[in-house]
């Protein structure tokens, strides 16, 4: 997922750079040193200029702007007037262009929750941008609240939004993409319904929920990571399937819990 991180954050760049000299300082800056007052300057830039862009330059641009808004956040605590006021000042900007600001407890501050990836995928679906929100969703669990809002259990949300995409685009540059976060959803399935008793996650993991199914999953994992291979030999994703199969095969227990969220 980092090398689509990566593709698509230099695709955007390429697009777009030339009518936003900004984005690539505010973009390489991230990965450094997190969000700075000129990451705002650049997101209420991009906003401003979609709404009066050419309709195929609209979803690149608000991709663009998810991209830069996505480190962005502001402290809330009350001890700190100075940043609540700022905090204020943002979330009346944002709400200018439909974007909110989430509130996360146990930070004690407030997150842009990717609103630009879900109106992405909604307002512009046949376009290629609006497969690369998908995907970003998907690796997401489909819940982009980032305090588990739709529950712990990621698992079946994102096999069924996987499996409709994968039915319904079958196409997609992305389908080896989407079908190896499938296949880790339904490894994650298997493996959480065998979580032993007492083990460190066992507070968070109720494994009866998951043994209804826990078999069919395996092998369906199996399956999607066997197609994997095929999809995209000699890649990165290929590697990834190759090294998850043979305990999968084995009946191994996976330890990596690819969809359970834990908010604590």
């Amino acid at each position: 997922m980092e090398e689509f991180r990566q593709d698509v954050k230099l695709l955007a760049q390429g697009e777009l750079s030339p009518t936003f000299p900004e984005l690539q300082t505010v973009l390489r800056e991230q990965d450094e040193n997190g969000s700075s007052p000129r990451d705002r300057h650049v997101i209420f830039q991009l906003l401003a200029t979609q709404k009066t862009a050419a309709a195929g330059r609209r979803p690149t641009i608000l991709f663009a702007a998810d991209l830069v808004a996505s480190r962005l956040a502001c402290d809330t605590l009350k001890t700190q007037p100075g940043p609540n006021a700022d905090c204020a000042h943002l979330q009346a900007d944002f709400s200018r262009y439909g974007l909110t600001l989430k509130y996360e407890p146990l930070g004690g501050g407030m997150f842009y929750p990717r609103d630009l990836l879900w109106r992405i995928w909604s307002e512009y679906p046949q376009t290629l941008w609006a497969e690369r929100a998908f995907v970003l969703l998907l690796d997401l669990g489909w819940d982009t609240s980032g305090t588990c809002e739709k529950g712990g259990d990621q698992t079946r949300e994102v096999i069924r939004r996987g499996e409709s995409f994968l039915q319904q685009r079958p196409n997609s540059p992305y389908r080896g993409l989407v079908t190896l976060l499938v296949a880790e959803a339904y490894a994650s399935w298997w493996s959480l319904s065998n979580e032993p008793a007492g083990s460190e996650m066992s507070d968070y993991v109720a494994s009866k929920r998951f043994q209804e199914g826990a078999e069919a999953a395996r092998m369906k994992a199996i399956a999607d990571f066997e197609e994997v291979l095929q999809l995209a030999p000699g890649t990165g994703l290929s590697k990834f399937a190759d090294q998850v199969l043979p305990p999968l095969r084995d009946r191994q227990i996976l330890d990596n819990y690819r969809f359970l969220c834990v908010y604590d």
